[in-house]
């Protein structure tokens, strides 16, 4: 007679490696829930109309004055005093004027924060697809862990209701239905824990991505990437803090070239009469003002935009320090795990084959209840371990494509 126990195993494997034998099945991608949660993604949702603004403020630069044009007007009359017919109505526009150079610079920042702001979209997709690739795996390992502790309990199940037949025909002691029912209580509660984290984890998926986890039928690796080498000068983030000490460099160019406010050129139109019977005078009027600046005032200024410039710089550096560093223990995690995987494989399937053999002594009665519950125990362990090691090893590919800089849809 075949023992539930074997069914268990075997029930435990069928279960775990059906979703990995049709990974080639139609399923959603990575690919596919990523593109999901880009439209998700609030900051991403709104960097379209940041990027506009940051066009808006670069047509702003190519004005012709350096602020809004100013209009001013006066009026003078004796009539509450000497009433000698003194009428004076002054009408002039004013418009401050660039400093030497200023607006040229002014043009160069602007076009720098533009280009910056399209890099930052980058950025931001890689800062998602990171998101999205950690949830993924992690959504996948609960829902592995579910898989795994429902077949248990159904294997425990059968296996405390065989055993109470053979306690009830005189084959077993009672000691064994004990044994039997607890492993079923154990089995119970590492189910109720499987789905907690299952539920606590899919809640995360849904918030990131928008999708139910009911969309994870069949799990899908990404590629391995044929060059492994990174290319730190193609990495978004890389490009967008160059881009950042690109737009602080400008800013206090600019800031150098503005040591004092901008000076203001007026024109004005006079109509004045002296009495009643003076006749009416037109003139016209051109004015300046010039501003006098703050030493103080502008080295300070000059000295702040100078420092977001240095701290870009340093914050770049340790950037790309960085950026080697993940990659290479991305590439060493992908070599360890490969290698850790086929072990995994290999452990599991010894494991297998001891259980059979103690499950053919078992069935001779050669092999009491706690021994082969051990064994099966082993069996079943070194299978999840099997079958987690395949996730791990996903997982890992995924961190890889992710230090190098690899959005989900690109291939390698």
């Amino acid at each position: 007679m075949n023992s539930p126990l074997r069914v268990v195993l075997w029930a435990c494997i069928s279960i775990v490696a059906a979703p990995w034998a049709h990974a080639q099945e139609a399923s959603v991608s990575i690919a596919q829930i990523y593109q999901s949660a880009l439209e998700n993604d609030p900051a991403l949702r709104a960097q379209g109309q940041r990027i506009e603004a940051l066009k808006a403020g670069r047509r702003h630069a190519n004005r012709l004055s350096a602020g809004p044009l100013s209009l001013e007007g006066s009026y003078r009359s004796d009539r509450n005093f000497d009433n000698q017919g003194l009428r004076e109505t002054e009408l002039g526009i004013s418009a401050p004027l660039w400093l030497w150079n200023e607006r040229g610079q002014n043009q160069n920042a602007r076009q720098a924060e533009l280009q910056t702001g399209q890099l930052r979209v980058d950025a931001l997709k890689l800062e998602l697809a990171g998101q999205v690739r950690q949830v993924y795996w992690n959504t996948l390992a609960a829902h592995l862990d579910v898989e795994i502790a429902q077949a248990r309990l159904a294997g425990s199940k059968k296996l405390m209701d065989d055993v109470q037949k053979r306690v009830d025909a005189g084959d077993l002691a009672k000691a064994d239905l004990l044994q039997a029912t607890a492993l079923h209580a154990q089995a119970q509660a590492e189910f109720a824990r499987a789905l907690s984290a299952l539920s606590a984890v899919g809640a995360e998926f849904t918030e990131v991505t928008g999708l139910p986890v009911t969309v994870l039928k069949n799990p899908s690796r990404e590629p391995l990437p044929a060059d492994t080498r990174l290319d730190i000068q193609a990495h978004p983030a890389h490009q967008t803090l160059q881009g950042e000490i690109a737009v602080q460099k400008s800013r206090a160019d600019l800031v150098a070239i503005q040591k004092r406010d901008n000076p203001e050129l007026g024109l004005a139109l006079v109509n004045d009469r002296a009495a009643f019977a003076a006749p009416n005078e037109k003139s016209l009027v051109l004015s300046t003002r010039i501003p006098l600046g703050s030493s103080a005032e502008y080295d300070s200024r000059l000295l702040a935009a100078r420092a977001d410039e240095t701290e870009a710089q340093v914050r770049l550096t340790r950037l790309d320090t960085t950026l080697k560093a993940q990659a290479s223990a991305a590439r060493a995690n992908v070599e360890w795990f490969e290698k850790l995987q086929a072990n995994a494989q290999t452990q599991a399937e010894l494991a297998r084959q001891v259980y059979s053999l103690y499950q053919q002594s078992f069935n001779l009665g050669e092999t009491d209840l706690p021994t082969l519950l051990r064994f099966e125990q082993q069996a079943f362990e070194a299978e999840r371990l099997a079958k987690k090691s395949t996730v791990e090893y996903s997982t890992k590919v995924s961190a890889l494509r992710q230090a190098l800089g690899l959005l989900p849809e690109q291939t390698p």
